[in-house]
């Protein structure tokens, strides 16, 4: 009976580690939004930025297509809040109206799906309004595959991560607080 007490605790353990920890969004106590205003609809680039540096892989970077699937999910997510995201191809954060400029600060991929995945990604935001600067938030999501969940590819894995910040993105975009951090941070 003992071992199976044992048994149950480490496997749920396991379990909640290898997917991200469950929701583990930072908030800054007593900061005020940035904007009092719902934001309705955003634009962003069609193609994420990518920070120059060691904590970028260029690997991921080259098989996966996370350049263009942030925005895409932040799409998808934000639609489900009430908020449209238009993207761009010319992004000019001195248009007129809510733009959010976003970047990768950090992409690691290490790992594989037989000794395990150690995937992270970090986005910056910076959200504009009229060509004012409102507020910036960092996110970082982190993931090691799920347990169980079979064997699941690098870009899928990655994927997950990016979801993540997708769901972050449209949940800061409701309340934006400068300088806020969120998820795995």
């Amino acid at each position: 009976m003992r071992f199976l007490s044992a048994f149950a605790l480490l496997s749920s353990t396991l379990f909640l580690t290898a997917c991200g920890g469950g929701d583990q969004n930072v908030r800054l106590q007593n900061a005020e939004p940035a904007t009092t205003d719902a934001i309705q609809t955003i634009t962003i680039a069609r193609v994420t930025d990518i920070q120059s540096g060691p904590h970028i892989s260029q690997a991921a970077l080259n098989e996966c297509e996370l350049q263009t699937q942030f925005p895409e999910l932040l799409t998808q997510k934000a639609a489900e809040k009430g908020i449209t995201v238009q993207t761009t191809t010319d992004f000019d954060q001195t248009e007129k109206g809510y733009q959010l400029a976003a970047r990768y600060d950090q992409i690691i991929s290490e790992g594989n799906p037989f000794i395990g995945h150690r995937k992270f990604t970090q986005i910056h935001l910076t959200l504009y309004k009229d060509g004012d600067k409102l507020a910036e938030a960092d996110l970082g999501r982190h993931s090691g595959g799920g347990m169980f969940a079979g064997y699941k590819s690098s870009c899928s894995v990655l994927g997950r991560t990016v979801e993540a910040n997708a769901e972050d993105a449209t949940l800061w975009l409701q309340t934006p607080v400068d300088k806020a951090r969120m998820g795995n941070l």
